[in-house]
């Protein structure tokens, strides 16, 4: 009996098809061996649901051993991610929780707010509906400066660092003032901002940072760069921003274990493709905008906001900070020599206003 040469390709095809996603799925669990295996893990959910669907017409012909094998593939890869959704720890050991019982609460809201953003006066609105007392902005074009003078006068305390890149820079807007004897500072192309904040006699170190995209683009020297910082911050601190990677990848690894902070726990898909999509970036877009704490800031609640024309979702930190008051001279932002500098790239300007 001779075999039928079109179920012979449906077969072939139906075998191959769970392959083709397979492959980048398994490979994304590889990012500690190269950037490019962690570019794959960016899109873990939807490899794995792909895979997953991708088996269903090998299960129509009867090949269940095929077919059941991918879904089992595609199920263990969500579980890695959703069961729980968080980043892996950091690499040193963390202090027990304190007691903030009592403590005043704060709010920090992170925004990427696109460079050419034509809802400018939204995200104006917003700010003045939810009056956090920081502030952490990614894609501050020259555009969106001019714009963001309408807040000075509630945000006296800011810093903005320059970029040469077309979409702009990052910047922290502050109502509590910066920590008597520190430095803010601006980390290589406007990679990070860096300032000490004085939250009622407690200070705490705030940054905004904008790494670059996956492999095979720059978001590993990104890291890199940022290394020699992070590994010197001290204190309570919050890292948040655009980090262009989700919470299971090498990159986020990388930034908690650095900084010995740790992911505000909860999967938030915050980002898909442009503000005209926006409204569904909460259920199918990718988790990439984070918030990193430190051991004495206490996350009381975070939150997605409402979309206001960025291709990116704002998310709001609730917190306190545990610990007595500061006493004795505030520590610095940074603190490296000038032969350390060099090499890791130039601290752009900072400007007060």
């Amino acid at each position: 009996m001779t075999s039928n040469p079109k179920r012979s390709r449906l077969t072939l095809a139906a075998v191959l098809l769970p392959i083709v996603f397979s492959v980048p799925l398994v490979l994304g669990f590889f990012g500690e061996l190269h950037p490019i295996f962690d570019a794959f893990a960016h899109f873990r959910i939807h490899l794995a649901v792909l895979t997953g669907v991708s088996a269903i017409p090998a299960l129509l012909l009867g090949l269940w051993r095929e077919g059941l094998m991918a879904i089992v593939l595609a199920l263990t890869a969500l579980a890695t991610v959703l069961v729980p959704a968080k980043a892996p720890a950091a690499t040193k050991p963390a202090a027990a929780p304190a007691d903030t019982a009592g403590q005043p609460q704060y709010k920090l809201m992170q925004m990427n707010l696109r460079y050419d953003n034509k809802d400018q006066a939204d995200v104006i609105r917003l700010i003045a509906r939810e009056t956090p007392d920081v502030i952490t902005l990614q894609e501050v074009s020259n555009d969106w400066r001019s714009k963001l003078k309408a807040i000075e006068a509630r945000y006296p305390y800011n810093l903005f660092c320059r970029s040469t890149k077309r979409i702009g820079g990052v910047a922290i807007l502050s109502r509590r003032p910066f920590a008597l004897g520190t430095t803010p500072q601006c980390v290589g192309n406007s990679l990070m901002a860096l300032a000490r904040i004085d939250f009622g006699g407690r200070s705490a170190l705030v940054a905004a940072l904008h790494l670059g995209w996956p492999w095979p683009f720059e978001q590993a020297e990104n890291v890199e760069e940022m290394q020699p910082y992070l590994v010197r911050l001290g204190g309570p601190m919050i890292l948040a921003g655009d980090f262009n990677a989700v919470p299971w990848s090498e990159t986020l690894k990388s930034v908690t274990g650095y900084s010995n902070t740790r992911l505000v726990e909860g999967l938030r898909p915050s980002w898909l493709i442009n503000g005209t999509f926006a409204h569904a970036a909460r259920w199918i877009g990718l988790p990439i905008d984070h918030i990193l704490v430190s051991e004495r800031i206490s996350p009381e609640g975070i939150e997605t906001l409402q979309p206001v024309g960025s291709d990116h979702l704002p998310l709001l930190l609730h917190f306190s900070i545990s610990g007595v008051a500061d006493n004795g001279p505030a520590e610095q932002t940074v603190m490296l020599t000038k032969s350390e500098t060099r090499h890791i790239g130039r601290a752009l300007d900072y400007m007060f206003v």
